[in-house]
């Protein structure tokens, strides 16, 4: 994202465009305060990473400390391609800016008169804030003394995964993470621990068997993720599947027990519920026949005693 601060007057002005017309500029903001010239210097908090989360808003900080007329105000935002997120010249100039950002951006316009015009962006997709971050470095040009335009919003972007959901296969014996709708590209981990100590073991890559995919449509990761405990665990066991966020620092996770007692006799009943139906229906087969007999020996009497 490029910032730039302009404070000049009439003359300077005119100079400042003839100059803007044959540069290529990006993040642009002019300050004008009639005849008096002002020098802006490090006034966004650029040593500030800024991190866009999807499907939440992200600010994107810039304030001038100083008074400010808001109806001398004019200024925009714009990333590194010139496309205009934001513009503000004594109101807001929707006309000015670029479809994608249409309804997704704000300005705090009560605090404009105090210097801050900072601007908030609804974050939904990734390609939004991508095409704001991949401008980061300082750039610093001077047309005439004193005046500074610089660069330096250094941003990344991120998204939360889901708790993982987990399941326990007791048929195959294996344990099975799955999560979705992150990013970047996470670390998958897993932990083992005996109920009766307090200590719990981390397993090894070898142990695990991980997948991690890139929907081309979304921009997000998917996880997939599986250890086998045939060997391994006993009864009285908890597994936990661990995702972790590089950008946010933040790790999502799931916990189940392993009852492998429990499982072999979850799978006992499994096997013998058809063998239980069978029966089930031959004796409701069985039943009917009887009833049927039954009832023809007893109309058959029924005849013989009317004959009778």
């Amino acid at each position: 994202m490029r910032i730039y601060f302009i404070s000049f007057n009439a003359l300077q002005k005119e100079r400042v465009l003839a100059c803007l017309k044959r540069k290529s500029l990006g993040f642009l903001v002019w300050c004008n305060f009639g005849i008096f010239v002002f020098n802006f210097s490090a006034q966004v908090a650029s040593e500030h990473l800024v991190t866009g989360i999807i499907g939440e808003s992200v600010l994107l900080p810039c304030d001038l400390n100083s008074s400010i007329n808001p109806a001398r105000l004019r200024f925009h935002w714009q990333d590194h391609s010139d496309v205009v997120l934001y513009s503000f010249n004594g109101r807001v100039e929707q006309e000015y800016q670029n479809e994608l950002y249409t309804n997704r951006t704000n300005a705090f316009q009560v605090e404009m008169s105090s210097g801050n015009i900072s601007i908030k962006l609804r974050n939904d997709q990734p390609i939004h804030f991508t095409k704001v971050c991949q401008t980061t470095l300082i750039y610093t040009w001077h047309f005439m003394e004193p005046f500074s335009h610089f660069l330096s919003l250094p941003c990344t972007l991120s998204a939360r995964f889901l708790t993982p959901k987990l399941t326990v296969k007791y048929k195959v014996m294996n344990a099975m993470c799955l999560t979705q709708g992150g990013y970047p590209k996470p670390k998958v981990t897993w932990t083992i621990q005996d109920l009766s100590q307090p200590q719990n073991s981390t397993l090894e890559p070898r142990e695990v068997q991980t997948n991690i995919t890139l929907d081309p449509e979304s921009g997000l990761y998917t996880v997939w993720s599986q250890v086998n405990f045939t060997e391994i665990y006993r009864d009285n066991h908890s597994v936990t599947c661990q995702v972790f966020n590089p950008v946010l620092n933040e790790t999502v996770s799931n916990t189940t027990v392993i009852r492998t007692s429990e499982g072999l006799s979850l799978s006992v009943i499994v096997g013998i519920t058809p063998l239980m139906l069978v029966c089930l229906w031959g004796i409701i087969f069985v039943y009917k026949q009887c009833k049927l007999q039954f009832q023809d020996f007893y109309y058959y009497n029924e005849n013989r005693s009317s004959t009778v």
